[in-house]
């Protein structure tokens, strides 16, 4: 009876509501672009498994206290005692004696002596100052010291710790697992309900169609979730992405309307492959701009690259410009293609000789965005187109 039930809620969730589609439709389908607009339908769902619980017999454990056992662990005491310990060597100590020495030193020694002088009228004692040089000797006594080693030891007390493990025990309770018959609840899968149903309805832009005409390469739409993946095998052409819009609304709890408006464009390999014949020549310098004829005015991305480089009669050469520029920066006149220079970050040139070296080539960045089938671009030939001269600007 609940497997009745459950099946009658599945198909009224699938069927019930009349705003979606009854046709079973799936979550990918191909197509070709071979017409300038085409609608397509996908759908997507996503279930969720419906349990039951039911109970089985096991065994389950409860827990009880039998008694007590030893809980035993390791503590450590800490234990130290002093042991004494000689150390012995030779040390210097000093040994002084006292020693007598004679110092000498020569000295001016006066003395006044008297000098009888006589006359007529008698004689009489004239004073007279006598020096001569002596020598006077003194005993001083000075300490004269040595180095003597002596051979001494001594006694020096040290400290020494060790841990000394013991174990300590206590009783704690005694826990044991003791079986028991029981009833164990699983989860039994019994279907899958509804849990999402996503219809998108995809509008499918070929933006050149009136330029390419209708194409019979397969495109693969495909419903992730609630979004629109392209993808495509073409090694012939290149399917890119150039807009997408997209909105979405529920329309009950479990269905979900998805619109998405994509415009595509189409490139041909060949056209790709045939821009490195292109020629580049006639390249003109003037002031403020570069002029050079193109053979044909190329319909796919590309960038390129400019080397300008200023003669110099004396030093290096100065480099005016060296950088990458996008293809809008050319401004074409038919075949001859002109480029400016000041958004290339150069002034007014001067009246001198200039070297010029100009690279054209696909622009892989521009070819990989929004692209459907980015393979084909493993397969492109890009090899870049140059043109070099000398010329002073006119």
């Amino acid at each position: 009876m609940r497997t009745l039930i459950l099946a009658f809620t599945l198909a009224l969730a699938l069927f019930s509501s009349p705003t979606l589609a009854q046709t079973p439709l799936s979550n990918s389908r191909d197509f070709v672009l071979n017409q300038g607009l085409q609608d397509l339908e996908l759908e997507a769902k996503e279930f969720e498994t419906v349990y039951r619980t039911d109970y089985v017999p096991d065994t389950c454990y409860r827990s009880e206290v039998q008694g007590t056992r030893p809980d035993c662990h390791t503590e450590y005491d800490r234990q130290c005692h002093t042991e004494y310990q000689q150390q012995c060597g030779y040390r210097n100590y000093p040994v002084c004696q006292t020693v007598p020495r004679n110092v000498c030193t020569t000295q001016q020694v006066c003395r006044t002596v008297n000098d009888q002088v006589c006359n007529s009228h008698g004689c009489t004692n004239v004073p007279r100052r006598e020096c001569r040089m002596e020598n006077r000797c003194t005993t001083q006594m000075d300490q004269v010291c040595h180095t003597q080693q002596r051979w001494e030891c001594q006694t020096f007390p040290q400290t020494l710790c060790q841990n000394v493990p013991r174990q300590v025990c206590v009783n704690v309770p005694n826990v044991v697992q003791v079986p028991y018959s029981c009833q164990k609840p699983v989860q039994v899968a019994i279907g899958q309900n509804l849990k999402l149903r996503t219809l998108a309805k995809v509008t499918i832009r070929f933006a050149n169609f009136a330029e390419v005409g209708a194409l019979n390469d397969s495109i693969t739409a495909r419903l992730e979730g609630d979004q629109i993946k392209l993808s495509s095998n073409s090694m012939s052409q290149l399917y890119q992405i150039l807009d997408q819009r997209r909105t979405e609304r529920m329309l009950s709890g479990t269905e979900k309307l998805v619109e998405v408006e994509l415009t595509l464009r189409a490139t041909e390999k060949n056209a790709l492959d045939q821009f490195s014949t292109l020629l580049m020549d006639s390249g003109k310098l003037g002031f403020d701009r570069i002029q050079f004829n193109l053979s044909g005015n190329p319909a796919v991305p590309f960038k390129g690259h400019l080397n300008l480089t200023q003669h110099r009669t004396l030093g290096r050469n100065l480099v005016i410009v060296d950088r990458d520029f996008e293809s809008r920066a050319l401004v074409a006149q038919g075949n001859t293609q002109i480029l400016m220079l000041s958004p290339l970050g150069a002034s007014s040139l001067k009246s001198k000789t200039h070297q010029v070296h100009l690279s054209l080539s696909l622009d892989g960045d521009e070819l990989r965005k929004g692209a459907v089938n980015p393979g084909i671009l493993s397969q492109v030939k890009n090899t870049p187109v140059e043109l070099s001269f000398e010329a002073s600007p006119q």
